[in-house]
């Protein structure tokens, strides 16, 4: 097949490092919410768009991306080429846009549990989660505890992509990648259905139907949801909260420019965003107008030399019309800004005593309920880098209590201290770390000094035992995330 020809393709970018940059070009039919799906998993490769052209015509799209690597992040292009095509729809006979069908939807995914039991070492639970990805795994819930042997039990609740588990080769593939990366041959692994006990519903933690966003069940427009909020006389957007939980002790949002134009065109309202670049940001804002059925025709985004982003992007409400009604467009332009300048929050704070911190990120899923990418691998790798040890973490969705428009969001929880055992005492040391994840989440260059053990002054976190593997099954009922 002639590269012209492949639903994707990925070249190199002369001039340009051929290590770092690559263009990728998918030509395929259009889908709502595919714009969303291709920066999302170019996202989960750690790639970061530097610049980008994306048109349809309502039946077939096109789009051409320029992506680099992020520091430290390895190149898989191959595997991307592999997994873009696998999001991509298929070529239809009457080449119409691709709408979602509750019966053509695909089957629901099964959860499955792994649990891994070995003894603790630095850096492991950032290389599992890389391990996993690299297998095609995903991740939606998590945890992982430390007891005082130093003896580690990992449960991850996990959606195999391939769709071949519960199949004995592939529960094979899996556990052999798993003990490589820990580097114990006699690590305990197993891979079984996730009990039903431990994915029910409560007030504190969900399960939520994975898919696509292109796959994702059509939500309230813009036009409805400023319906409903002007009957209820309810002014809060389902993003507000998110600046108000931001701590403003490390450092404020950024400066983010937002204008909606519908002179430029009579069928469109083109949006243009001002903003500092970072990893993930075309994603962010194109789950954002996905997530209030938003249609993107045509978009354009430029990083400029001074790492100041440009996109535009012309839209049209599911209808069809230009988005015209004030209060509308300013709900948009309050959404977009939240996006491009907040995708996540983080906070801080010691815990049980003041013997340990808590390190909490929080983020928004998407249309098809999936988390964002890469947060616990990211994070990890911030950890790392200062030599911080986790001793316990907790990857949950949690959903809303009562009735709000707030949306259900992931926490990624990580209990942390410094080498000695001593929690991170001064609010400089806080205010590292943050900058460190920070740095880390946005694909920015880790600075981080790490942190030199100290005479403890407090006493080492009061550490359980890891449960074994065949009592945790039984007390699942019990657990509350």
């Amino acid at each position: 097949m002639e590269p012209e020809e492949e639903v994707v393709s990925i070249r190199v970018v002369y001039g340009a490092d051929n290590d770092m940059e690559r263009e990728v070009r998918i030509s395929c039919p259009d889908a709502t919410g595919l714009g969303c799906d291709v920066t999302r998993m170019l996202l989960d490769f750690g790639l970061r768009i530097v610049h980008g052209d994306m048109s349809t015509d309502g039946k077939w799209c096109f789009l051409i991306f320029r992506v680099a690597l992020c520091c430290s992040v390895p190149a898989h292009w191959l595997l991307l080429k592999s997994r873009l095509e696998k999001i991509c729809p298929r070529s239809q006979g009457a080449q119409a846009l691709w709408r979602w069908n509750s019966r053509g939807s695909e089957p629901l995914q099964h959860p499955f549990l792994l649990q891994v039991t070995s003894y603790n070492r630095e850096g492991v639970l950032h290389d599992l989660m890389h391990v996993l990805w690299e297998a095609d795994v995903a991740v939606f819930k998590a945890h992982i505890t430390t007891g005082p042997s130093d003896k580690v039990l990992d449960l991850f609740w996990i959606y195999d992509n391939k769709k071949e588990l519960p199949e004995n080769h592939r529960v094979l593939q899996i556990c052999d990648l798993v003990r490589d990366c820990v580097g114990q041959p006699d690590a305990e692994c197993s891979i079984n259905p996730a009990p039903p006990d431990s994915c029910a519903e409560d007030s504190t933690s969900t399960i939520l139907k994975r898919c696509a966003c292109k796959d994702a069940k059509p939500a309230a427009s813009l036009r409805k949801i400023m319906s409903h909020r002007k009957s209820s006389n309810s002014v809060q957007s389902d993003m507000s909260s998110w600046q108000g939980s931001q701590s403003e002790e490390y450092g404020g949002l950024e400066d983010v420019q937002v204008t909606i134009d519908n002179s430029t065109t009579s069928a469109y309202s083109l949006i243009n965003i001002v903003c500092r670049d970072r990893k993930g940001l075309v994603y962010d804002v194109m789950r954002t107008v996905k997530d209030i059925h938003i249609r993107v025709a045509y978009g354009k985004v430029h990083v400029r030399q001074d790492y100041m982003c440009e996109a535009d992007l012309f839209v049209q409400e599911v209808d069809g019309q230009q988005i015209t009604d004030q209060e509308a467009q300013e709900e948009l332009i309050e959404r977009v800004k939240q996006a491009a300048a907040l995708p996540v929050v983080i906070s801080i704070k010691d815990v049980y005593d003041e013997t340990c911190t808590e390190l909490l990120v929080l983020a928004n899923l998407d249309s098809g309920a999936r988390g964002r990418p890469r947060v616990t691998y990211d994070v990890t790798a911030a950890l790392n880098a200062m030599q911080l040890c986790v001793f316990m973490a907790d990857v949950y969705i949690e959903s809303p209590v009562g009735e709000t428009e707030q949306r259900p969001q992931e926490m990624h929880r990580f209990l942390v201290h410094c080498i000695d055992g001593c929690r991170l005492g001064s609010s400089q040391e806080k205010r590292s770390m943050y900058e460190c994840v920070h740095a880390s989440l946005a694909g920015t260059e880790l600075v981080s000094t790490p942190f030199p053990a100290q005479p403890s002054q407090l006493a080492k976190p009061k550490e359980q035992p890891a449960p074994s593997q065949k009592s945790v099954a039984r007390q699942f009922r019990h657990w509350k995330w």
